[in-house]
């Protein structure tokens, strides 16, 4: 099968990593990849293994003609089987490719709740032959008035980017690991995976952590993430402004996801209902680290851990204070912050094995090659 990617994402987001990975599995199941993604973009890097060809382009927004034109070279060249694309604009000026070009199944996926305008919606359903919804909350919303047909979308829930454990870490790993990241062995740890963004809630963390500490309850803070400047203060200035300075430590964006996870205590998920998270990459990958979690009820976190908390502990969505008792909750109890652990392993190896996700991938693009 031959599949075409269309990608014009100026970073490596989370859809970005999920479609790599999968991509990825697929060429090693003797599928071809071509690849068509913004100039310069890092996405690039992740392909450049597999991709054959690799092409990038100048992107100008939805009704960028030329980008369109540049699509219908790379089929014409390329003859894929199957055109997959992940993001908005590149959504519109795939629908708007003419059957008579594009002469190959239109897959659009789609990774985040926040609603698309609804042209977009409309477009889509008129014109994709497919699209992917990473969770339920997503599906919800992409129907609705104007909305994509419900037989036209399927739910292919986001894996993990690692093997999953087979157990829970042994309290002496933890202490191992944060030795060799050089993190104080000392006190409990927090982490903590949404950079500088306020909207995946860098202030309530601080906020949980002044609570808890406040509380004599030893706690330092592990934070993970791209930091942007866009997003105003920096991490060591939300430290230093919470009193916190020697607390809480920066690492930045990091490759090694799976160790900084197994040397916390706890991972807490503190994206605000406001970002309409499509399913949470994080919650996936500390339930299939070994490590508990805890985490806001919001979108599709909820789908990621179960309304049951089958594999976390949920808190009232924007509330710190709710999320502070969850997570003393689940630290000053050690026998059940490790059950809790189990479940969420049982959780990410029933749902979230990336092979899993890769079958249900290639199994909707060899229906629709068969059609």
């Amino acid at each position: 099968m031959k599949i075409l990617w269309v990608c014009g994402a100026p970073i490596v987001g989370g859809a970005e990593r999920v479609t790599i990975q999968i991509l990825g599995i697929l060429r090693t199941r003797g599928h071809r990849v071509a690849t068509l993604l913004r100039s310069r973009s890092p996405v690039i890097r992740g392909v450049e293994a597999f991709a054959d060809p690799l092409r990038t382009a100048r992107f100008g927004g939805s009704l960028d003609a030329l980008a369109i034109a540049r699509l219908v070279g790379v089929i014409r060249d390329f003859k894929p089987e199957i055109v997959l694309a992940t993001t908005p604009d590149e959504w519109v000026w795939s629908c708007l490719v003419p059957h008579a070009a594009m002469k190959a199944p239109l897959v659009l996926a789609r990774h985040m709740a926040l609603r698309l305008a609804p042209a977009v919606r409309w477009l889509a359903d008129i014109r994709a032959d497919a699209v992917i919804a990473v969770s339920a909350a997503v599906k919800s919303s992409l129907q609705g008035r104007a909305g994509i047909r419900p037989q036209l979308i399927q739910v292919i829930l986001n894996p993990v980017r690692f093997p999953i454990r087979a157990d829970i870490c042994a309290d002496e790993t933890r202490i191992a690991l944060r030795r060799s990241l050089d993190l104080s062995a000392d006190g409990r740890w927090l982490g903590y995976f949404g950079g500088n963004d306020p909207q995946k809630g860098i202030g309530d963390l601080i906020e949980v952590t002044q609570q808890l500490r406040n509380d004599g309850m030893p706690i330092n803070l592990l934070v993970c993430g791209r930091a942007e400047a866009r997003h105003g203060r920096a991490i060591e200035q939300w430290a230093k402004d919470a009193g916190l300075v020697g607390v809480v430590w920066n690492r930045g964006e990091v490759k090694d996801v799976e160790r900084m996870m197994g040397a916390v205590d706890a991972v807490v998920v503190a994206t605000h209902q406001s970002l309409k998270e499509g399913l949470s990459l994080t919650a996936i990958e500390a339930m299939a680290c070994g490590t508990p979690v805890v985490a806001y009820a919001s979108g599709g976190v909820v789908e990621a851990i179960g309304e049951r908390e089958e594999g976390g502990l949920l808190a009232k969505p924007d509330d710190p204070a709710e999320l502070s008792r969850q997570v003393r909750r689940l630290l000053n109890n050690v026998e059940f912050a490790a059950e809790m652990a189990r479940r969420g392993l049982v959780r990410a190896r029933a749902l979230f094995d990336p092979a899993r996700a890769a079958d249900q991938y290639e199994h909707l693009f060899s229906s629709l090659c068969g059609r």
